[in-house]
């Protein structure tokens, strides 16, 4: 197939530019896409997207032949980013804001590097606030509405009351990833937007399945799988302060039967609720670390982090069901190729309200 994309800068259809004429096809609907490999007909020699289920930002970079001179970007310019194939369609990859560049020499040429759009500076600003018998959504919504963003919130997170939480002299970005991390959950920007979701659950945020997609072995793909005993944790247990008994008290996730070695977290939590959330959380996230499967195959632009992933037909031990934690799409004179980065499913019940 022929692989296609579409780039916009503050809403102008750019792709013209990095591939012009008779290079560039128009597409369907409006803009043009690029056929074929990148084979130095226009200034774009390549273009990387990432997608990272939580905490890491999701990227863009692209990289372009500078020897007739290109204006660098203005930082902050927003970038939109279609992929696939002219075949069957362009999928929608995100928007992202540029936040640096960089030109070299020699031969001459010039990286634009952009996060996922949303991640800006004053979310990235310590600030000081507390919350007290707030629930995960109004937190979130909170959150979001200084910022100008939107938010995703799954409802199994979003009812939550994690008690009273301060915020001191701690950017909106970390808080929202250590909430994310007490309640096994992920936070990520993606579109000028949070979405928190529940980490390795198979679930979007709004509550809906995320698809699975189905990989089988063939000549075109190269993969890798480990397994681990990092998963092997038959319990897992956290203490906290009992203040009206003056001791400390310890809460218990288990998993299914059986005897095994224990796990206990470091931290001493203020309240029986708080243990017990991280308990779980800690439970699930030893589980999805038992094993691990990585893969790269002709572009598939349709896949995302957080959708589930069936492997077949590769090796008894690694065939199964998986979450994607990652996905590299990247376009170059090889063609488009992605990769993705997965670890098994999460048990049932890990997280609060399992």
């Amino acid at each position: 197939m022929t692989p296609a994309a579409r780039i916009l800068m503050n809403g102008t259809d750019i792709t013209a530019n990095l591939i012009p004429a008779p290079f560039g096809m128009p597409l369907e609907g409006g803009g043009r896409v690029i056929p074929g490999g990148l084979g130095g007909e226009g200034p774009l020699l390549s273009l990387t997207i990432q997608d990272h289920e939580g905490k890491k930002s999701d990227s863009c970079e692209l990289e372009l032949d500078n020897r007739e001179y290109i204006p660098s970007p203005g930082k902050g310019s927003k970038l939109q980013v279609w992929l696939g194939f002219v075949e069957n369609g362009v999928n929608f990859m995100g928007s992202y804001q540029i936040d640096s560049w960089t030109k070299k020499g020699r031969p001459k040429i010039m990286t634009v590097s952009a996060k996922a759009a949303g991640l800006t500076t004053e979310i990235k600003a310590p600030k000081s606030r507390s919350y007290h018998e707030k629930s995960i959504e109004e937190i979130v919504q909170y959150i979001a509405g200084r910022n100008g963003l939107s938010a995703r919130v799954a409802a199994e997170l979003g009812r939550l009351k994690p008690g009273h939480l301060d915020q001191s002299n701690e950017s909106d970005l970390n808080f929202l990833t250590r909430l994310a991390g007490r309640v096994g959950g992920n936070f990520k920007l993606a579109n000028d937007t949070i979405i928190f979701n529940k980490a390795g659950s198979g679930l979007l945020p709004s509550g809906g399945e995320a698809p699975t997609f189905t990989l089988t072995e063939t000549g075109q793909t190269d993969w890798d799988c480990t397994g681990s005993t990092r998963g092997d944790y038959n319990s897992v247990e956290a203490a906290w302060h009992n203040v009206k008994k003056g001791e400390r008290e310890w809460v218990k996730s288990s998993g299914a039967g059986g005897s095994g070695p224990k796990h206990r977290v470091r931290k001493l939590f203020k309240t029986k609720e708080e243990a017990e959330a991280q308990a779980k959380a800690t439970k699930g996230a030893l589980a999805r670390g038992e094993k691990v499967f990585a893969a790269s195959f002709p572009g598939r632009t349709e896949m995302f982090a957080g959708a589930g992933l069936t492997a077949v037909g590769f090796d008894p031990d690694c065939d199964g069901s998986y979450t994607i934690k990652s996905v590299t799409h990247a376009l170059n004179s090889s063609g488009l190729k992605t990769r993705i980065s997965c670890e098994t499913q999460s048990e049932n019940g890990d997280g609060w309200g399992g």
